[in-house]
């Protein structure tokens, strides 16, 4: 799993950990598990993270770097091991030390970010212990009466309270701070910190702070991490009050959006089905794992995120999207779609009853009846198609043409082209086309749309259709090329965030004369994307013989890209400056987009 590499690093110092970055060698760790061929400098090999037929796994001994180009997967030997493994980072090292008769000595471990390390341990003992209490609470004949006849209500039962130690916070202000305090020996400032007290500041100097548990009334989920941690806790109202769902603020182990409900329990179910379902909220995931369907985790009720997607990564690329069929849960999906697939997940939408999430469809409907609906899962492309078809006519040309061109940038982010030509043939049979050259032209227009992003460079073109790609390609390959290119290309020319945010992280080493090392700049960046792109570039061939012409064509390229977009602002601007009657200020905008067009000229 994807873990907060760098604040686990520092727990050992760094010339130990170079020491064994130096000695370790990626091909003899990865061909323990993975078949691995030749294939020109680098080795190519079948996916260990997820299931595939053509070898897209590919390892660079000598970058000392892997990158899978299906999922997008990547990073240097101690990475492999904790995806592989499913290792903390220092137990990732400890294994590559024995390994290659390294010693760390146990100083190690208490010298620098030691002290970071002893707080993340405290804190989960503290969270390890507020769980138990709000057990406790659960299970007091009289204090629990409330949740426990709420969750009876809701057809849940003493496995399911056990299953996922569930709790509850009494609705007083001061219960679970006072049984901390005793039994954590914490201060109150520390448990604010920890995010199980709130604090209320005094008005007058004189006087104290109020210190109060955050949770009051509420029926508690604790939400573990992969391994079974407890990072936070939720908390739903039981009875009147606001808001309905309360979640631990962030802290040193828990950040918003990094973590996915239920994982820990569902990661083995979801290799082995080779899919996963999401559903929105705690009682969606309980009730799917409790009635038998244990590949199902929860968003924490928070839209998806690049994080959560990663998370997943590892144990399949198929997704299920099971949300509440109202406009809320549509638009979520949607959402869901843009970042799922954004990250090499192939998504299905799962379509419920009209009123009903996955908690009250297996509640009222069963089990049978909820995989049911899995089962007819379509793929986003097919859902959205219905939903579009369903509120528009398609009688005429023109009402066809609106209905594929609202489909059409969903068609352009799927990267596989085989999926994406299947998914054409559906749309134009579902909308009545059947003219050949009306087909081929949605496909020209994908592809050129896919071309900027994801097509190959090439021997005969240099730039290929990726110069922001290509340009971090070269600036890797050679030094002088990258102090070159980033004294000529700003930041804000790359158009990709990935790419902009890569080359930001190397024109600050370029500019502190630091070596451009990717098996050690993998370390130093907490942005998947980044990652994504540092290893993706790092195993693929140089393809161009004169740096010097490349790394200009590129920047051309660039330039030519960042200018268009400008001038498409522009038109947009004098567009609406027509409609408001602004004739000067038309005029004006008009004349800037000709003297930008004739900027872009080829001189």
């Amino acid at each position: 799993m994807r873990r907060h590499y760098n604040t686990l690093k520092k727990t050992i110092p760094d010339n130990i950990i170079e020491d064994i970055r130096s000695r370790a060698d990626i091909y003899d760790v990865v061909s323990e598990f993975v078949p691995l061929k030749k294939a020109g400098k680098n080795y190519k090999g079948l996916c260990p993270f997820h299931s595939e037929k053509t070898p897209s796994f590919s390892v660079s001994p000598e970058k000392q770097i892997y990158h899978c180009f299906g999922c997008g997967t990547g990073g240097n030997v101690f990475k492999f091991l904790m995806e592989k493994e499913d290792l903390p980072f220092v137990e990732a090292v400890k294994r590559l030390a024995h390994r290659y008769q390294i010693t760390i000595p146990e100083s190690a471990y208490a010298s620098r970010g030691g002290a970071s390390r002893n707080e993340r341990e405290a804190l989960l003992h503290c969270n390890t212990l507020a769980a138990k209490y709000f057990a406790s609470r659960l299970k007091d004949p009289k204090a629990g009466k409330t949740a426990r006849e709420y969750l009876q209500s809701r057809d849940f039962g003493a496995q399911a309270i056990e299953d996922y130690q569930m709790g509850w916070a009494l609705p007083e202000w001061r219960d679970l701070l006072g049984h901390l305090e005793q039994q954590a020996k914490c201060s109150r400032q520390t448990l604010e910190k920890y995010g199980l007290v709130s604090r209320k500041e005094a008005r007058d100097p004189q006087d104290k702070d109020v210190f109060y548990d955050r949770f009051r009334g509420r029926l508690i989920f604790p939400i573990q991490d992969a391994h079974g941690n407890i990072i936070a806790f939720g908390g739903r109202i039981v009875g009147e009050g606001e808001p309905k769902y309360l979640n631990s603020p962030e802290t040193l182990i828990y950040k918003k959006g990094r973590h996915l409900f239920g994982l820990n329990k569902a990661k083995e179910a979801i290799r082995k089905e080779d899919q996963v379902l999401i559903v929105e909220g705690y009682f969606d995931q309980i009730r799917a794992w409790e009635s038998g369907v244990k590949n199902v985790v929860a968003s924490c009720g928070t839209a998806l995120t690049t994080q959560q997607a990663l998370l997943l990564k590892p144990f399949t690329t198929k997704a299920v999207l099971v949300f509440d069929s109202d406009p809320a849960g549509h638009a979520a999906v949607e959402r869901g779609f843009e970042v799922l697939q954004e990250n090499g997940l192939s998504v299905f939408v799962a379509v419920l009853p009209e009123g009903h999430d996955p908690d009250s469809q297996i509640r009222e409907q069963g089990r049978d009846s909820f995989l049911k609906v899995i089962q007819d899962a379509q793929p986003f492309v097919h859902y959205l198609l219905d939903r579009i078809l369903s509120s528009t006519e398609t009688r005429t040309t023109e009402d066809k043409i609106s209905a594929i061109n609202r489909v059409l940038p969903v068609l352009a982010k799927i990267r596989n082209s085989v999926e994406r030509s299947e998914h054409i043939r559906y749309v134009a049979e579902r909308v009545g086309v059947e003219d050949r050259a009306f087909l081929q032209e949605m496909r020209k227009s994908l592809e050129q749309n896919k071309s900027r992003m994801d097509a190959p460079v090439s021997a005969g073109n240099k730039t290929g259709h990726n110069p922001e790609r290509y340009l971090i390609h070269l600036m890797l390959a050679d030094e002088e090329a990258a102090r070159d290119i980033s004294s000529q290309i700003p930041l804000e020319e790359y158009l990709n965030n990935d790419y902009r945010e890569t080359a930001r992280l190397l024109y600050g080493l370029i500019e502190d004369g630091q070596p451009l090392r990717v098996d050690r700049l993998i370390d130093r960046v907490d942005q998947p994307g980044v990652k994504t792109v540092l290893t993706r570039v790092g195993v693929e061939p140089i393809l161009f013989d004169d740096v010097t012409k490349a790394a200009t064509d590129c920047i051309l390229e660039i330039r030519r890209r960042s200018g268009e977009k400008k001038i498409n602002e522009l038109k947009k601007q004098r567009n609406e400056a027509e409609r408001a009657g602004q004739t000067d200020r038309s005029r004006e905008l008009h004349q800037q987009v000709r003297e930008m067009q004739f900027s872009l000229l080829p001189h």
